[in-house]
């Protein structure tokens, strides 16, 4: 099975390795990751995991391969003051392996340009739906006018930023994210109320890994994105939803359900009982 997995992530655009706890998904992800670089799918892979097993990362990865070259971010070496080096080696340096705790990942920035650009499409896509008589809701409006809010805001906030190394120039080209249950707690817009695990303001580290997995598709022809987890889904239907909206965001809107609602009318049922 660990031999499917792997070439499941070769061959495949994003992966969700939803093997139980000890079926080897460390194991699956670095051996994935290396036969990408050697055969030439992939350039840079950086692996998120949690802060507490960045050490067991690192000693499986050189127990695995002892001649791989790694470098390992941990909170310790990406203080204030190394983060800046720190990001322009992942940039410039060529390493099999960037092994990253949660917390470092969540303070590398994204361009300006890249929200500038995200916002843009969803202003692109309420327009479009304004524009059908039959969808032109007060709803849709207000969604409108916190787009517009949201750009002026954007021009403002960012003009006085300081000069940095953004995520988008990392050139990562393979994302693999460990122990992904994590970052479920992603905003949900929708009209259901009073439904457990729908969640409107989500969490900013999981709005965050969002928009990093879109950049990394979008950079990858819509792939290149791997999440392991034991527990896909726990407590709630919304949790299905959100792997898709991380790892099948293009299928969605091929098939027009990227909104929350118009997907639990394909593939859910309300009921009380």
């Amino acid at each position: 099975h660990q031999k499917n997995a792997i070439a499941h992530i070769l061959y495949g655009d994003n992966v969700l390795l939803a093997h139980c706890v000890g079926a080897g998904k460390t194991f699956q992800m670095i051996a994935a990751g290396m036969e990408a670089r050697r055969l030439g799918l992939s350039q840079k892979n950086l692996y998120v995991v949690p802060n507490n097993i960045v050490g067991q990362w690192e000693s499986i990865f050189r127990a695995m391969y002892p001649q791989a070259k790694l470098l390992t971010v941990e909170p310790k070496s990406f203080t204030a003051s190394k983060r800046e080096r720190v990001l322009e080696r992942i940039r410039d340096e060529d390493h099999d392996g960037i092994i990253m705790a949660y917390s470092c990942f969540e303070r590398i920035p994204l361009s300006r340009d890249f929200y500038r650009r995200e916002l843009d499409e969803k202003m692109k896509a309420v327009e479009n739906l304004l524009q059908q008589k039959d969808k032109a809701t007060g709803r849709l409006r207000k969604k409108q006018e916190s787009l517009q809010a949201a750009m002026a805001e954007l021009a403002g906030v960012m003009e006085d930023v300081y000069d940095t190394v953004y995520f988008d120039e990392l050139g990562i080209t393979r994302l693999f994210v460990d122990e992904a249950h994590n970052f479920k707690n992603v905003p949900i817009e929708t009209k259901v109320n009073n439904v457990l695990g729908i969640s409107a303001a989500g969490s900013k580290k999981c709005r965050d890994m969002m928009d990093k997995v879109h950049l990394i598709q979008r950079q990858n022809d819509g792939g290149g994105v791997v999440f392991a987890t034991g527990t896909p889904i726990t407590n709630s239907i919304t949790d299905a939803y959100i792997m898709q909206q991380y790892l099948q965001s293009g299928e969605l809107a091929m098939l027009d359900l990227q909104s929350f609602d118009s997907w639990i009318g394909m593939f859910a049922e309300r009921s009380t009982e």
